[in-house]
């Protein structure tokens, strides 16, 4: 006979196991959306905190980002993101198509590579473009700067992009990874990202309810 005990501990395990981040019914898993997220704040809390190396033929490191925003997932994106990437066609949709998001590619000739794999090494080649190509300490997006080879590193850590949603898709002759970015980056004339020395309280964020995650260096938007 069980116990309330264990009847309690088994409910919990059923509710448990079938929550998810969004409707999973794309082939995507919450450990791959969980993937994506902590590998791009992971790399924004690098940058604030002024631990990213710039390439070598600039120095030294990427500027320290003042208000930098942490990100989080966004089911809606990730539902446009998956329609474009079962098209299969590894190049940009128009802005239209992108709902005027940013978007972020990676393609690998590895067939069906596991998803939480290619989640992380897509975040990881985006943002090593940084190292390779480098960023001028003005941290300024201009066409110099995009056609440098690292337009993907800037929509990776651009400071107003803290809603993601992404998609893996395993294509005849891929494996196809897509994110698509609220509000888009790369936008000419402007900052990568405000740059500073990170927060330390809540009013450093400068954004209504905004919250500083000390530990992070990141500003949590409500």
């Amino acid at each position: 006979m069980f116990s309330l005990a264990t009847v309690a501990f088994l409910t919990l395990l059923s509710t448990s196991g079938h929550a998810s981040m969004c409707p999973d019914t794309n082939g995507m898993s919450d450990e791959v959306r969980q993937t994506f997220v902590n590998k791009h704040n992971a790399y924004r809390t690098l940058v604030a905190k002024g631990e990213a190396k710039n390439a070598k033929e600039i120095g030294g490191y990427a500027p320290k980002a003042a208000r930098m925003l942490k990100v989080t997932y966004d089911c809606a994106i990730e539902e446009n993101t998956m329609n474009f990437a079962k098209k299969c066609v590894f190049a940009h949709n128009s802005y239209s198509e992108s709902n005027n998001w940013g978007q972020n590619l990676y393609m690998t000739s590895i067939l069906n590579q596991n998803k939480t794999v290619a989640a992380a090494e897509s975040v990881d080649l985006w943002f090593d473009e940084l190292q390779q190509n480098g960023v001028p300490y003005d941290n300024v997006m201009t066409m110099a700067v995009f056609n440098r080879g690292v337009g993907h590193y800037t929509q990776v850590v651009w400071q107003w992009s803290n809603k993601i949603g992404c998609a893996v898709e395993w294509c005849s002759d891929m494996t196809f990874v897509a994110c698509e970015y609220d509000s888009a980056g790369n936008y000419m004339g402007m900052p990568i990202y405000e740059v500073g020395n990170p927060c330390t309280n809540n009013e450093d964020c400068k954004c209504t309810n905004c919250v500083c995650s000390r530990d992070e260096a990141l500003c949590i938007a409500p």
